[in-house]
C-alpha cells in the first residue's frame, strides 16, 4: 500500500512558512524597502528635485502604516501559533545555536564548512528576527513622533531622529544581508522558495534545518 501524503509534505516537498506567514513577510519587507528608498532621498535631499523629494515625502508617509500595521495585523489573525512558535524560538538559544554563530561566517562567504543541526530557524535567522522586532518597535515609535513632531520639543525631535536615522541604517545593511542569503547565495538561496509559495525540498530541510525536517517524519 502507498502511503498517504502528510498534510504538510507533497512531491518530495515540506511546508516551511503558510500563506498568513508568508503574507505578513512580504507586507514587513516591501513596505520597509519602501520606507528606507524614500528615506535616504528625504536625508540627501541635494540627490532629486523639490517635486521628487514632495513625492518622497508623501510615499513615505503612506507606506509608514502598513510598515507599522499590516504584517502585525495579517500574523495575529491569521498565523496566531506560528506567530507565538516563531517568538518562542527565537529567544532560545542552545550549544549548536552559539556555535552555529561561530562557524556561520564561513558559509556565509562561500567557505566550506560542516554546521550543527538546526530547528526551523537557523541562529542567524533567530538574530535577524530578533534585530527586525527591535527594529520594528523603535522605527514606529520615532516615526510617528517625527510625523507628530510639533507635539514634542525640538531637543527631544533631534534625538528621534538621530535614533531614527541609525535604526534605518543597521535594519538597512541587516536586509542587505538577507537579501544575499535570499538571493545569491548558493546554499542559503533554496530558502526563497519557501517565502514565494511555502514550499521547500525535503532533502534541504534536512540538511539546513535538520532538528525541524526530522520533527516532521518521513
Amino acid at each position: 500500500m502507498t502511503k498517504p501524503v502528510q498534510k504538510h509534505e507533497t512531491s518530495g516537498q515540506v511546508l516551511r512558512f503558510g500563506l498568513p506567514s508568508r503574507l505578513g513577510h512580504w507586507f514587513h519587507a516591501i513596505s520597509f524597502l519602501v520606507l528606507f528608498v524614500t528615506g535616504l532621498g528625504l536625508v540627501f535631499k541635494g540627490i532629486v528635485g523639490v517635486s521628487t523629494l514632495r513625492t518622497f515625502g508623501e510615499v513615505h508617509r503612506l507606506a509608514a502604516w502598513p510598515f507599522t500595521f499590516a504584517a502585525v495585523i495579517i500574523l495575529v489573525i491569521g498565523a496566531r501559533k506560528a506567530l507565538g512558535q516563531w517568538l518562542a524560538s527565537i529567544i532560545k538559544f542552545d550549544a549548536d545555536d552559539r556555535r552555529f554563530l561561530s562557524l556561520f561566517w564561513r558559509e556565509f562567504f562561500g567557505l566550506k564548512v560542516n554546521l550543527p543541526a538546526q530547528g526551523k530557524f537557523n541562529a542567524g535567522e533567530k538574530i535577524n528576527s530578533a534585530i527586525q522586532i527591535l527594529g520594528w518597535v523603535a522605527m514606529v515609535a520615532t516615526g510617528w513622533m517625527l510625523v507628530y513632531k510639533h507635539q514634542f520639543s525640538p531637543e527631544v525631535i533631534r534625538w528621534t531622529l538621530t535614533i531614527h536615522s541609525f535604526c534605518a541604517l543597521l535594519l538597512g545593511s541587516v536586509a542587505l544581508g538577507h537579501i544575499y542569503l535570499a538571493v545569491g547565495h548558493p546554499h542559503s538561496r533554496v530558502a526563497m522558495k519557501g517565502m514565494v509559495n511555502g514550499m521547500v525540498p525535503k532533502k534541504w530541510a534536512r540538511g539546513h534545518h535538520k532538528k525541524w525536517a526530522d520533527g516532521l517524519g518521513d
